[in-house]
């Protein structure tokens, strides 16, 4: 099973850079999706406030809008990194994709 840099290696040299960086991006996405998942797993979606002026209600949980945020930014980023991967890929299955292999990678180590 080829490694990330050598899956890198077939995208053409005008495109590697961007398509290492935005592989670093999705995995440093994905393991901070992971870390907040963990640390908001137990916290309520709406919570109460009070803004000392005398204004009290329930607002939504700014945990949760973070998280929202970063998993709108990650979707983004894997579907462009799957596409330019699919695009140079030797590969005709999904469980063999170049992107299944960068994820099965960052999951190894």
């Amino acid at each position: 099973m080829p490694t990330m840099a050598q899956l890198v290696d077939r995208v053409p040299e005008h495109e590697r850079e961007h398509v290492r960086e935005l592989a670093e991006n999705v995995l440093f996405m994905r393991n901070k999706l992971k870390e907040t998942r963990a640390g908001i797993a137990r916290q309520q979606v709406v919570m109460p406030y009070d803004n000392g002026g005398g204004q009290t209600g329930i607002r939504e949980n700014p945990a949760f809008k973070g998280y929202e945020s970063l998993l709108k930014s990650y979707m983004s980023a894997l579907r462009e990194l799957r596409e330019i991967l699919n695009r140079y890929s030797e590969t005709s299955t999904a469980d063999d994709s170049p992107l299944m292999r960068i994820l099965a990678e960052a999951k190894a180590s």
